[in-house]
């Protein structure tokens, strides 16, 4: 009798398939696999880990060292930098991430702030809060402004794409430059990013955490941007030293920051960027949506069949460069 290889389900109260997706998997794979569900990384009695060969879902250090035979991880996530240097996560296992799931659902969350803060919304729902009717005065217009885009993945493009039917100028800048991407009027390396950042009206950051992006946007980065600019963080937290950013905050250098992601999440009740007045936190809500779920079940799908067939995956991270 053929012996099934052992693939794993880590779901949690963010990631899991619908019951009827997963019998539909024991079936079509009767003969290949067998698929255990674990639930917030309980091992039920009688159950062994120790021989999958794939997990699907974000595992624990711990989860990760029991399972010795892993070859593929594939995360629900599309960030993958907490497990490209991972210590438990042996070299050979391929790591696949979920980057193009969230590319609309990323583009839309960051229209909506950009937005927010050309409309002075924040001061609008205040005032609503207190029954008071003041007109702004300080609104802002996307129409023939200048975006710059850092880092021109499936969110940054899918943001350029929705940002050229408001007449903005996009300015994409990206680790290789190469031919403009569809939507950019421009393109930088990283070594262009002062030049871009300081005719820039808007400044979006969808940059992965790496070595290299790692409080990227420091003290010289903000005071080289464009006095009264916006600056939005759908990226990673890690990308920015927020103590350079609350200085540009409240010094007036910058208009206001709308941000999705913080350097620790959930962000502190006593960090000062909860009482800026020119700040918009989200909570890391950018990938919320009904299109995340049936985009994401459809991937891991494609992946497990691609699995079985020994074919190369979608959505493969490079580990050496972080994403």
């Amino acid at each position: 009798m053929k012996t099934l290889e052992k693939i794993i389900f880590g779901f949690d109260e963010e990631f899991d398939l619908p019951e009827i997706d997963i019998e539909a998997l024991k079936k079509e794979y009767a003969n290949r696999f067998e698929f255990v569900t674990l639930w917030n990384e309980a091992i039920p009695d009688g159950v062994f880990i120790e021989d999958a060969v794939a997990f699907i879902g974000g595992p624990s250090s711990e989860l990760l060292r029991k399972m010795p035979s892993l070859r593929w991880l594939q995360l629900p996530s599309a960030g993958a930098n907490h497990m490209t240097q991972h210590p438990d996560l042996a070299r050979e296992v391929t790591l696949t991430n979920s980057s193009g799931v969230f590319g609309v659902l990323g583009a839309e969350h960051t229209i909506a702030l950009l937005l927010a803060f050309t409309r002075e919304i924040p001061r609008y729902v205040k005032q609503t809060a207190r029954r008071i009717w003041n007109l702004g005065n300080r609104c802002l217009q996307i129409d023939g402004s200048t975006v710059a885009i850092i880092g021109y993945g499936d969110i940054g493009s899918e943001i350029a794409h929705r940002l050229k039917a408001f007449g903005a100028q996009i300015l994409a800048v990206k680790r290789t430059a190469g031919t403009i991407p569809e939507d950019a009027d421009a393109v930088f390396t990283m070594d262009g990013l002062n030049k871009v950042l300081a005719v820039s009206d808007f400044v979006v950051n969808v940059l992965p955490l790496t070595k290299e992006t790692e409080h990227v946007f420091n003290d010289k980065r903000f005071e080289s941007m464009k006095s009264g600019a916006i600056f939005i963080n759908v990226g990673r937290g890690g990308t920015v030293d927020e103590d350079a950013l609350i200085h540009v905050l409240t010094s007036g250098k910058l208009g206001g920051a709308g941000l999705d992601v913080t350097g620790n999440e959930p962000l502190p009740e006593n960090s000062r960027l909860w009482d800026l007045p020119n700040v918009l936190i989200t909570s890391h809500s950018l990938g919320v949506g009904p299109d995340k779920y049936t985009k994401r079940a459809a991937l891991i799908k494609r992946n497990i069949e691609k699995f079985s067939k020994n074919e190369p995956l979608e959505k493969i991270v490079n580990r050496n460069l972080g994403y």
